[in-house]
């Protein structure tokens, strides 16, 4: 059967226009849940398939004459761009220059950030992958001083309303019903984290979103949307801010708290049975690094040496 996602209930369906198609199978041989198949020198619908659509639409990103298209959970072939040439795609060094450029900024100038930069931004985070099938990541933007300014508010009111979950007696109650690492990361990083924060703002400063001119949002849709999908939009709009000679930050410390107030999920728009993730702050950067810095992994083995 095909696969259906929660919010695009439609399964996908190829169709093939047999007056175009030269039948040379490539279609067949890069579909994934196999509803194509080259039997007997020609293209075939599957009767039986492993999985079914996904709506990757590889089969018509790689037909030679056009003769796919593929029909229903949000894809088309107006979604079909021409492919850069290879001279305007990116050499490893200038890949790697790119990302050794990359710094977590948190001091930002006064200006504010353009629309058509934060419209840039998002068109590029729209070519990152996803596990299945139409994305189910959704983007809340911040665009502005005064809106990041409430978003903050906002979640400093939140925090505060936790705030008798911060009591250690409290936290030892809802050992049984939470699990270890979840109640490790709140009871010696996130409680004293937000409690600094709110005593912070309190004081006029901003440690959430650092008085950002720019903070988006990412949330998902579970079970459809791996946590991963929106950790890894989060990172192209990352690059993709970097690219444009803005300096952005990953903020983790949002959804933790975000997820327990419906009141102001709601009012930021997030669906319901959606997730908040991570949330990227940008904006010009006020330092300017003259070194780069290179990380390491903790291991790094080729299996079998």
């Amino acid at each position: 059967m095909a696969t259906e996602s929660r919010f695009w209930l439609q399964p996908a369906v190829p169709e093939i226009n047999r007056e175009t198609c030269q039948k040379c199978g490539r279609c067949a041989e890069v579909c994934g849940g196999e509803p194509l198949i080259f039997s007997d020198g020609e293209v075939r619908m599957n009767p039986e398939p492993i999985i079914g659509c996904l709506a990757c639409g590889h089969c018509m990103m790689v037909c030679p004459t056009g003769s796919i298209s593929v029909i229903g959970r949000d894809i088309s072939r107006e979604d079909l761009l021409e492919l850069p040439s290879s001279e305007k795609r990116a050499t490893p060094d200038q890949l790697e220059a790119l990302l050794l450029s990359r710094r977590s900024i948190r001091e930002y100038r006064p200006e504010e950030v353009e629309q058509k930069l934060v419209d840039e931004i998002i068109k590029i985070t729209s070519t990152a992958p996803m596990g299945i099938p139409p994305s189910e990541v959704g983007i809340i933007i911040f665009h502005g001083r005064n809106k990041v300014r409430m978003f903050t508010k906002d979640m400093m009111d939140s925090m505060g309303r936790l705030k008798k979950w911060f009591n250690p007696v409290l936290m030892t109650l809802a050992r049984p019903f939470m699990k270890k690492a979840n109640y490790d990361m709140y009871k010696n990083f996130l409680i004293p984290f937000a409690r600094e924060m709110i005593e912070m703002h309190e004081r006029g400063e901003d440690s959430l979103h650092y008085d950002a001119p720019v903070a988006m949002l990412f949330y998902y849709a579970p079970p459809s949307a791996d946590p991963a999908d929106c950790d890894i939009a989060v990172t192209y709009a990352m690059i993709a801010a970097e690219s444009m000679g803005l300096g952005s930050c990953m903020i983790g410390m949002d959804a933790p708290f975000l997820q327990y107030d419906k009141k102001l999920m709601r009012k930021f728009g997030i669906p319901e049975g959606n997730l908040p993730g991570l949330a990227l702050i940008l904006g010009y950067p006020v330092v300017s690094f003259k070194h780069a810095i290179r990380r390491r992994f903790s291991s790094v083995k080729y299996f079998g040496e």
